[in-house]
């Protein structure tokens, strides 16, 4: 069979002319009403592959671009809808919950205490300068550094004391069951514990404070005090407050664990007793 436009031979099998691109429905005069190609363009439409086009309608590889609608990958960014890590920021950029509270402090209806007292996180040095200039302080905050930095210093002063003690008794040839008659060493204990009594109790109401709690439950570590300083005074009848030491061991045992729970919590957020102190990055 001939095409009848251009009267080129179709082959048996050929669903198109070679040489103007007819098809053999519209040489068998299926597709009569639609008009034929002008004369003189070679090769039928001009396009190898479909209508005008070489692969699919008018662009290489979908609609226009190398990748999906218009950009190489995804919507127009290269990770997500127009940031490359996140919603906005290249690992967020903002290491605090974007700007927000930070350790769970509310910065933003109380601030920090930037100020270089009480509370701040310090060091051994610096803590026993905060215990001594916060002698009487029993409405403010100390933090944990703060606190327990200077319970050790208190600790270490305690221990020296012991030591100076087991040197007099050795001195004087003094047994150790009997050092609770020897009227120095009473003394001594005495002066010490009346000297970091009042600096104890702030302190430990201050780090009360900055945990959250009522400074009330000082009470706790005052009945031990009201325990311990008559037995260090000369003349006391040992055998009356050993007496009385048991009577009251059990809520003085129940108290120390509770503070020492508090003393360890850590700081809360701004409260009544003022701003926390400020993290170190």
């Amino acid at each position: 069979m001939n095409c009848k436009y251009c009267n080129y031979e179709i082959k048996p099998g050929d669903r198109y002319c070679e040489n103007c691109g007819a098809s053999v429905e519209e040489n068998n005069g299926y597709m009569d009403g639609i008009p034929s190609a002008p004369a003189g363009v070679p090769n039928g439409n001009s396009q190898p592959n479909g209508y005008g086009q070489p692969n699919g309608y008018g662009q290489p590889n979908g609609y226009g671009q190398p990748n999906g609608y218009g950009q190489p990958n995804g919507y127009g960014q290269p990770n997500g809808y127009g940031q490359p890590n996140g919603y906005g920021s290249y690992n967020n950029q903002n290491p605090n919950r974007y700007n927000g509270p930070i350790y769970g402090f509310d910065q933003y209806s109380g601030g920090f205490n930037e100020s270089d007292g009480s509370p701040k996180y310090v060091g051994f040095g610096e803590a026993i300068k905060l215990y001594f200039l916060n002698y009487a302080n029993f409405k403010g905050r100390s933090t944990r550094s703060e606190y327990w930095f200077a319970y050790l210093f208190r600790f270490l002063v305690s221990l020296t004391v012991s030591f100076f003690m087991i040197g007099y008794m050795a001195a004087k040839g003094i047994a150790v069951n009997n050092f609770s008659d020897i009227t120095p060493i009473k003394v001594a204990s005495l002066i010490e514990t009346l000297a970091f009594m009042v600096p104890s109790l702030s302190a430990g109401v201050r780090r009360l404070h900055d945990a959250g709690k009522s400074g009330w439950l000082i009470l706790f570590e005052v009945l031990s005090y009201l325990l311990v300083i008559p037995m260090n005074i000369p003349g006391i009848d040992v055998e009356l407050m050993a007496g009385i030491f048991c009577l009251c061991s059990l809520p003085i045992i129940v108290g120390a664990i509770v503070l020492l729970v508090f003393w360890c919590s850590p700081s809360v957020g701004f409260n009544k007793w003022g701003a926390p102190a400020k993290p170190k990055y």
